[in-house]
């Protein structure tokens, strides 16, 4: 085999890795524990959405879709790609003030040493 076919094949195999990501799609209670690796904005078959990848320290990744609650925690713990975090889904609540329910969650950032 030439080097430019094994070359093809490792290319390959990187590019079946980028595809491995999950969507999150967490139970109420469950906590996701990673390294963001990215940020940004995509078109979904709903309209854009913001979202964010973790890789969790076994190697798994997961994209997770940014609600406006997720966005304020992301916002106020200043997080970037290679932060490490830990988001907890708190399951549906109701609002007080408008009475819709609502995807709730607890973000924490890991303080650089």
């Amino acid at each position: 085999m030439s080097s430019l076919v094994d070359k093809i094949k490792e290319k390959e195999q990187e590019r079946n890795k980028e595809y491995e990501t999950q969507f999150w799609k967490p139970a109420e209670g469950e906590i996701l524990e990673g390294v963001v690796t990215e940020m940004g904005d995509t078109i979904t078959e709903h309209g854009d959405a913001e979202y964010l990848d973790i890789e969790t320290d076994d190697g798994k990744k997961f994209t997770v879709f940014v609600n406006s609650v997720l966005r304020k925690l992301l916002v106020e713990e200043d997080v970037k790609v290679f932060d490490r975090i830990a988001i907890k889904y708190l399951g549906l609540v109701q609002s007080k003030k408008s009475n819709r329910k609502f995807k709730d969650y607890i973000l924490v950032k890991e303080e650089n040493a």
